[in-house]
């Protein structure tokens, strides 16, 4: 039930960020991400090992380039100035990559519990973004 409760009040304290300046679009998109909390039934189906590993790892790759591309994108030319300034147009940046780490806690959360459900969930989620 611990599990439970830091995955809800993650997601919670993470959905609450919002700010007022323009965003870039995929970085907006990220942003308005709701995490899919997807709670296994109490006797899941058997699933080949194979097939989770698969759908975990494809989220995996998924989030890891759309990490490694808001880094380039926009980040290649941000100051210790606009990090740490609180109404920096770069704030919203950095809220979508803590949304991508955030989304690979439950990635990897899923695979531990053998979630198909949740592993799908994300990979779902995760399409939009990939295509654009």
């Amino acid at each position: 039930m611990n599990k439970l409760s830091l995955l809800v009040v993650l997601f919670s304290l993470g959905s609450l960020t919002a700010c007022s300046h323009s965003q870039p679009d995929k970085v907006e998109q990220i942003n308005h991400l709701n995490i899919p909390l997807v709670l296994p039934g109490e006797k899941p189906p058997v699933v080949q090992t194979s097939h989770i590993a698969a759908l975990y790892q494809r989220n995996k790759e998924q989030i890891d380039k759309l990490t490694n591309n808001i880094k380039v994108k926009y980040l290649q030319d941000a100051t210790a100035r606009d990090i740490f300034t609180e109404d920096s147009p770069i704030q919203p940046v950095y809220a979508s990559l803590t949304k991508l780490e955030q989304l690979e806690m439950v990635n990897e959360q899923y695979l531990k519990d053998k979630n198909e459900a949740g592993l799908s969930t994300i990979n779902v989620l995760l399409q939009p973004l990939m295509e654009g």
